[in-house]
């Protein structure tokens, strides 16, 4: 097998409290028992409060080496728009559409860092309403040479909420600017958006009733993979580091709450943070999985949840240690997952 690439999805809400995402962070992420779940970078308060400064790019590059000397290749960033989001009128109070700008904010800093050449990135598409001004930027940065390419052409994920029409107005503008049509991944698999897509994934491994257990939530990533393979289409396996999102069931977040007032995420099990033995042996099943099941569709990507995604406990960025020094045994069991992938899989 070719040498493989991993992804690593990025969804950044460490925002100042007086911020909309910001503020729904500090508050799921304030209570003590949350404390080890918090980045590195955080601004402890007190005992019972955390805050975010906004980050230099020289301070975001230190999170970025960490990234880096992981072994990672390149950081998907949940893409949202501006001028639709600013343009956007709150629907309802779990409407968070205006506001989703605020979360491009880490992908700024990234585009502005010394160290892309390094660490590549690509887009996930996210289902919020984009304007012709929104998916121009977009394509833009396809044009970028730190964006991630399929056989030349970029890298394209494509979150739920969007449409057939919304891709095809992507695939319209590379048209007209001369450029290849994005290697197009929907995360989902609607029958209208099937045709469309050169491969498929997911965004997370999520909502398993009988889930209690880390090795059992890697079987259920597994299974997912599985079912999505039933699509013909080929596959960019997701690998999962974690889900638990017990701090916004406990405060809930606009975005994350039903008509009824209650958490999605209600009447489900969770499994707790994996040991680092644990993440090896899952990374270890799941290259086992990729050589005995996906082989022929494999796309040569396996994209990870998450690196940031501390509220739903799929983080492998550092996180804050109770003596003010930084935890980073997430992050070097992850790179050792890194090397099991490349082990397993570039010598298949």
């Amino acid at each position: 097998m070719k040498k493989i690439r991993i992804g690593v999805i990025n969804w950044d809400a460490s925002l100042t409290h007086d911020t909309y995402f910001g503020y729904y962070q500090t508050r799921s992420l304030s209570q003590a028992k949350y404390r080890t779940w918090v980045p590195y970078y955080a601004d402890i308060i007190d005992e019972e409060r955390i805050d975010y400064h906004f980050r230099s790019v020289t301070e975001y590059e230190q999170e970025l080496q960490y990234a880096i000397d992981a072994g990672i290749d390149y950081f998907a960033f949940v893409w949202y728009p501006t001028e639709g989001s600013l343009l956007h009128k709150q629907k309802s109070p779990i409407d968070c559409s205006h506001r989703v700008h605020e979360l491009n904010y880490a992908r700024h800093l990234y585009e502005k860092s010394t160290l892309t050449e390094k660490l590549g990135m690509c887009a996930i598409l996210s289902g919020h309403p984009f304007t012709d001004h929104d998916l121009s930027d977009l394509v833009t940065a396809f044009e970028k040479p730190y964006y991630e390419k399929i056989d030349g052409r970029p890298l394209l994920y494509v979150y739920h909420g969007n449409t057939k029409e919304t891709i095809l107005h992507v695939h319209a503008l590379c048209k007209e600017r001369g450029i290849p049509t994005p290697f197009t991944v929907p995360m989902f698999t609607s029958a209208d958006v099937l045709p469309l897509a050169d491969a498929v994934s997911a965004y997370a491994a999520y909502n398993p009733t009988d889930v209690d257990r880390y090795d059992a939530l890697c079987r259920f990533a597994i299974e997912q993979d599985l079912r999505r393979m039933q699509t013909g289409k080929p596959i960019i396996p997701l690998f999962t580091v974690g889900w638990n999102p017990t701090p916004r069931m406990e405060r809930l977040t606009p975005w994350t709450t039903n008509a009824q007032g209650d958490s999605i995420y209600l009447h489900v099990n969770y499994a707790p943070a994996p040991t680092e033995t644990e993440l090896t042996e899952g990374a270890a099943a799941f290259a086992d999985h990729i050589k005995n099941n996906v082989k022929e569709k494999f796309a040569g990507h396996i994209l990870t949840f998450a690196w940031n995604e501390f509220e739903e406990g799929g983080y492998i960025c550092p996180t804050y240690r109770e003596d003010s020094t930084v935890n980073d045994t997430r992050i070097h069991a992850f790179a050792q997952t890194v090397e099991i992938f490349r082990s397993e899989l570039e010598n298949a």
